[in-house]
Order: structure tokens, then C-alpha cells, then sequence
């Protein structure tokens, strides 16, 4: 491309207060034109056309056109290029590094929650560019190294292990399906949370359970005493494969559209449990029998809480043998709390903390229904995963054991005992009384 020469043509400024916008567009033109002109003689140290002068930063090459949108409108620009790249105009880098600012704020819209459409309509409205939707969603896309850094750095020890799943519409090779999105958090011996990992797998299953704690295992988590959770579906194995030793504090079997009821109360784990086995008793009972399965459950003590199950299994065992069974079979998962610190089982009996970020993802899922791709789902629910990450930095969920804690293993525990409007109807004042029968549970 032939060079021409930088500076205010012939008839510079005129018409500029009666052709309108147009001409304050082409003073600004000129101007910024005339000093990226001035900027490259001062880089290659000779003008433009300049024979027999020795350039300290190598020659030119030509000049390359750019437009650059502003507020006065679109300005067209040459900018002179230099055979071994060494310059580009410092008054571009500065509206560079706006533009980058700019498109990050886009990219941190639609993380929080806004939709590409509508961030795209709002960058028309405020700036008066067009801007796709498909644009917007290639702008979360600069995000994915800083995430996949964060989903990929060293773990070390973690006592206790958070994990919960959710189910999104994915568009899979043309079709439109159902994928799981398993994600973990731990707890520090410090008592401080942290996000761990996620996966994105085709279904729930054992296999995609052992995935993600052999990714979590290879990058060094050791110490998981604990793993608390809902009845996810081959979960409890994948536990016993990877982490050895350790126990499950979880709940019932409960299905995946009991879990995704809103009109339900939320909570996992205990809560789980104390609802399902609340539906295989008569409705005139279930206020009697939640009192008695939460003196089980807050129990102080593993022999507290085997005390009121036989208490339990006397009283009720007749009239709801399945009940019994029921309780029976998932003791021992649902009360695994009982061998932590007592000052720490009011948080970790229940899955009320996962559920609280699963919420957040499904409320950000909830603008998209469905997801373009899985890696578009895995990089954005892996935005806010770290960013709940941040949040909880420095902040101790749990107080270390025997750091400020007001109870002691095998005491009472203050808070955790369920309040009773009415002494009658817990099991032990029941049989205090000697009562065999009582018209309000017959």
C-alpha cells in the first residue's frame, strides 16, 4: 500500500458549525489521524518519505486501515505499520484497554445472571453498537483458562466433604438432553470452605461419582473424614472406592423430582429422611412422630439416639412396621454426624449448604433453559463456583475443635434439641406416664 502524508488536508475545519455532526466526526478524525502520524516519525526517528536518514526502530511497511467507534461517530483511520511489528499508536492502546473493560462487564453480566440477548440490547441502547448475542456469549469464553486454572489447582487436606448434583437441558448433537453437573465442596481443618471441582457428565451415576473424586484425589486431596450429601445414585460406592475409610452422612433414597420440588420444604440429608419416612405414616400421626424421630436425630450421643430408637420401635413398631424397617436400614448414614465434634453437627447433618448454591445455579439456569452446549454450561456454572469461592475466603463456617466451642462430645447439646409446644407428645413422657395408648397417635 502506497504512504501518504499525515496532517490536515486542504479545507481542514471548514463547514465544521453548519454540516451538523458529520464534521465535529472528521475534525476528530483528523486530529487523532495527525498524531498517530507525529507518534510513528518520533518511533522510526525520520518522517514520512525521508531519504538518507537511519531508522533507530526499522522501517515502515505500509499502512493499515482501522475503524474506530466513537461517540462522534465511526472515525477511519491509517495506521502505519513497521516491517518487524514494533509500534502501534499508544492512543489505540488506551481505547484498547476501555474496550476490554468494557467487554468484561458484558461477560460479567451474563454470569450473573442476565441474558445474552438482553445484554446485547443494552449495550445498543447505552453505547449505539450492535452487538450479537452470539458475540456476548463468545465474550464469556475469555473466562475459560482463569476457570479451568481455578477447577485444575492443587488441593491439600479437607475433612469434611460437601457434594450435590442438579440436571439441566443440554443440546447434544442435534438433540435436546438431560445432563448431570456434579460439583464438591470441602471443609478445611481450619473450618474454612472452599470449592473444590465439578463435572459435567451425561447421567448421575456411580462412574461419574468416581470420576470426580479421582480427579479431586489426583490433585492431592487427602484427610476427607466425612462426605455429606443426598442418596445420589451410586454415590456411597464411589465414597468407599475413594475415599476409604471415611463415613456418609446422607439421606434417604429420595427420587431426583422430589429433590427439584419447590413446593417442598428444602434440606437434604436428615430433612430428606424425616420426609420420607413421614409418608409411610397416617397424617393424624405425623406430628407425634417427627417429634420422636428428632429426638433420634439431634440426638447427643450414638447410645442417646439407640436408647429412643428402641423406645421408638416399641411404641410404634405394630402400626408401622415399615416405618421401623425404614429407620432400620438408614441409621447409621443419617446419624454418621454423631462422630464429628458436637460443635459442628448442627451444619453438617443436613445438605442445607450445598442446596443453597445449587439454588444460585438454578436460578442462572434458569434464564437459559437450554444450554447451547455442555461447555457452555461447564465454563459459566464453573464462573460462579469460583466465585462463591472467593466469597467464602477467610470466613470460618466451622470453629476449629476445642477452639471457642460451647459443646463437648456425649453432652447435651444446646440448640439442637427440638423445642416442644407440648411435653405429651414426645415419646419419653409418653412412657414416663405409663401409657400404653393415647388417642391423639390411635
Amino acid at each position: 500500500m502506497a504512504e501518504g502524508k499525515f496532517g490536515p488536508g486542504r479545507g481542514f475545519g471548514e463547514g465544521l458549525f453548519t454540516a451538523g455532526g458529520e464534521s465535529v466526526r472528521a475534525l476528530v478524525e483528523e486530529v487523532v489521524q495527525a498524531l498517530i502520524g507525529m507518534e510513528a516519525d518520533e518511533h522510526f526517528g525520520a518522517p514520512w518519505n525521508a531519504k538518507g536518514l537511519p531508522r533507530s526502530n526499522g522501517y515502515r511497511n505500509g499502512l493499515k486501515g482501522r475503524e474506530l467507534r466513537t461517540r462522534m461517530g465511526t472515525l477511519k483511520l491509517r495506521l502505519p505499520q513497521a516491517r518487524n511489528g514494533s509500534f502501534f499508536p499508544s492512543c489505540l492502546e488506551r481505547w484498547q484497554t476501555s474496550e476490554q473493560a468494557l467487554a468484561a462487564t458484558l461477560g460479567e453480566m451474563v454470569i450473573k445472571g442476565v441474558s445474552t440477548r438482553k445484554v446485547a440490547q443494552l449495550a445498543e441502547a447505552m453505547l449505539g453498537v450492535e452487538v450479537s448475542a452470539s458475540t456476548v456469549s463468545n465474550l464469556v469464553k475469555a473466562i475459560e483458562p482463569k476457570v479451568n486454572a481455578f477447577r485444575e489447582r492443587p488441593l491439600g487436606s479437607y475433612r469434611y466433604l460437601l457434594v450435590d448434583a442438579r440436571f439441566d437441558k443440554v443440546r447434544e448433537n442435534h438433540r435436546v438432553l438431560s445432563r448431570a453437573f456434579l460439583w464438591a465442596t470441602g471443609v478445611t481443618p481450619e473450618g474454612q470452605r472452599e470449592v473444590l471441582g465439578w463435572l459435567d457428565w451425561s447421567s448421575e451415576t456411580g462412574r461419574a461419582w468416581s470420576e470426580l473424586f479421582r480427579g479431586l484425589n489426583d490433585r492431592g486431596l487427602t484427610g476427607v473424614e466425612l462426605v455429606v450429601s443426598d442418596a445420589h445414585e451410586g454415590l456411597v460406592k464411589g465414597i468407599e472406592e475413594a475415599f476409604p475409610g471415611s463415613m456418609w452422612q446422607g439421606g434417604s433414597d429420595s427420587e431426583r423430582n422430589e429433590r427439584e420440588d419447590a413446593s417442598r420444604p428444602s434440606g437434604g440429608g436428615q430433612t430428606h429422611f424425616m420426609r420420607r419416612a413421614l409418608d409411610l405414616a397416617r397424617e393424624v400421626d405425623k406430628a407425634a412422630l417427627c417429634e420422636d424421630l428428632r429426638i433420634i436425630l439431634q440426638a447427643s450421643s450414638r447410645e442417646r439416639a439407640l436408647e429412643e430408637k428402641a423406645l421408638l420401635e416399641k411404641h410404634w413398631g405394630k402400626k408401622y412396621p415399615k416405618l421401623v424397617a425404614y429407620l432400620e436400614d438408614h441409621f447409621d448414614s443419617v446419624l454418621a454426624v454423631l462422630n464429628v465434634p458436637a460443635g459442628h453437627r448442627k451444619r453438617l447433618r443436613t445438605t442445607n449448604h450445598v442446596e443453597r448454591v445449587n439454588q444460585e445455579l438454578k436460578r442462572r439456569g434458569r434464564t437459559v433453559r437450554i444450554w447451547p452446549n455442555p461447555a457452555s454450561r461447564d465454563r459459566l456454572y464453573g464462573a460462579l463456583l469460583m466465585e462463591q469461592h472467593e466469597q467464602w475466603v477467610g470466613v470460618t463456617w466451622l470453629k476449629p475443635e476445642g477452639a471457642g466451642a460451647t459443646h463437648r462430645r456425649g453432652s447435651a447439646s444446646v440448640g439442637l434439641r427440638p423445642p416442644f409446644a407440648d411435653p405429651l407428645h414426645s415419646l419419653r413422657s409418653i412412657y414416663h406416664r405409663g401409657l400404653t395408648e393415647t388417642s391423639g397417635h390411635y
